[in-house]
Parts: C-alpha cells; sequence; structure tokens
C-alpha cells in the first residue's frame, strides 16, 4: 500500500497542528494505514497543497481556496465534538 500525505494545517503550524497531526498519527497505525504528516501554516496550506499534492487536508481552520484536495475539518480533533463522523470522513478519503 502506498503511503499516504496529508497535510495537517492550523493557524500557526505549530500548537494545534501537531495535537492533530500527532492523533492522526496513532489513528493511522490503529488502522495499518502507512502515511506522512506535514504540518504548515494555513495560509502555507494552498502552496503546500500544490507541492505536496496529499491525499487529504486536515485544518483546523477555513481553507475554501482548496479545491482539488479533500479537506476535513480537524477541530473535532481538538474537541472531540463529531469525532467520530471526522475519523469515518478521514478514512474514507486515506482508503480511496
Amino acid at each position: 500500500m502506498m503511503t499516504k500525505k496529508i497535510l495537517v494545517a492550523c493557524g500557526t503550524a505549530i500548537a494545534t497542528s501537531t495535537v492533530v497531526a500527532k492523533k492522526i498519527e496513532k489513528l493511522c497505525k490503529d488502522k495499518g494505514i502507512d502515511c506522512m504528516m506535514v504540518q504548515c501554516k494555513a495560509a502555507e496550506a494552498l502552496s503546500k497543497s500544490k507541492t505536496l499534492r496529499p491525499d487529504v487536508v486536515v485544518s483546523t481552520t477555513d481553507l475554501p481556496e482548496i479545491t482539488e484536495v479533500p479537506v476535513i475539518n480537524g477541530r473535532p480533533f481538538l474537541t472531540g465534538v463529531d469525532l467520530d463522523a471526522t475519523v469515518e470522513d478521514l478514512l474514507q478519503e486515506l482508503n480511496k
């Protein structure tokens, strides 16, 4: 199986994206999905998505400009609200 590239974006690319990235890494490991995490600032997400060509972008902030890659709301990884549905959406994208 190919390594899945996941771009994790937040406001500053420091705190929340690290928390989200760690949770997604653990999720992927538990599900046997080989993944590569890349973190970035929300402002860099569009250019990073063009160069990295990730399988999915997970963002804790709105990224309306990204249209060629699925974008998943990463806030549930921080709040726990709607986490099951978000995990389901993410796994669906990663298993394509």
